[in-house]
């Protein structure tokens, strides 16, 4: 009796148990080797079913690994495209404007929305005590991209400064020009993209991003403005830089000996 010869969908199960996952692999050493280089656009989910002779199923599951790695970006109406290799560098407590001018990128802001809310009842905690402000969101764009989900609020006494700039500027460095900052709070927190901002995002939902909260504190222990940021992780790298004080280097080679 003749030996069956075996499918390319039963070898590419053999090598890795599950057939989305060999798919997977398969599609990231072509992302590796530059067969479809940053920015193209891969071809249908039934091109590439009939190309490794498994179902569009699989094909939809692998794309949603290397999604959920941050190596394709779905985009809503046009298709599943290979992510960007060039990172924004965002050093804390250098605001975006800084940051994107370093990186030479342009940077846009689209507003969403501004709202004058009471943040005694139900705002930001560092806020609630100063009653009336105002909720900004926006969407920063690199290059005409959705790139980060802004929403900043401050209180109601910065509104004459903000107000006529705030689809030119971001608010970091407008206040930082009126008022004195002691320091700013930060927390980045890893999380995927929900179905809404996904779609301000143009990406799929479930796409990897990184929320930052940040609290600005003036002199005296004022708050001065929240600000949470949900950035792309595909196009963002954020450094920290801790100064080290109270030690010298003939300190620290006493400790070593």
């Amino acid at each position: 009796m003749a030996k069956r010869q075996t499918s390319e969908s039963e070898r590419l199960a053999e090598n890795d148990g599950f057939l989305y996952r060999s798919v997977s692999r398969k599609l990231r050493n072509l992302i590796d080797a530059g067969t479809y280089k940053p920015g193209a656009q891969l071809p249908s989910a039934l091109e590439l079913a009939r190309e490794f002779g498994v179902s569009t199923i699989t094909i939809r599951r692998a794309i949603r690994d290397l999604s959920l790695e941050g190596r394709l970006v779905g985009r809503q109406g046009l298709g599943v495209f290979v992510a960007s290799k060039r990172k924004i560098v965002r050093v804390i407590g250098m605001d975006y404007e800084d940051t994107f001018r370093k990186a030479g990128l342009t940077l846009g802001i689209q507003v969403l929305q501004l709202t004058l809310v009471d943040v005694s009842d139900g705002g930001p905690v560092e806020l609630q005590k100063l009653g009336m402000g105002y909720r900004l969101d926006k969407i920063i764009l690199a290059d005409d991209e959705p790139v980060v989900l802004d929403t900043t609020w401050f209180p109601n006494k910065f509104a004459d400064v903000l107000i006529p700039k705030i689809r030119e500027r971001l608010v970091t460095p407008l206040i930082e020009a009126h008022a004195a900052f002691e320091y700013m709070d930060y927390q980045v927190e890893g999380s995927t993209a929900t179905e809404e901002q996904a779609a301000l995002l143009k990406v799929v939902p479930g796409f990897p991003v990184l929320t930052t909260q940040c609290s600005a504190i003036g002199r005296g222990g004022e708050s001065l403005f929240v600000g949470r940021a949900i950035s792309r992780a595909d196009h963002f790298v954020y450094q920290f830089r801790h100064a080290v004080t109270g030690s010298s280097p003939s300190d620290s080679s006493k400790r070593k000996k």
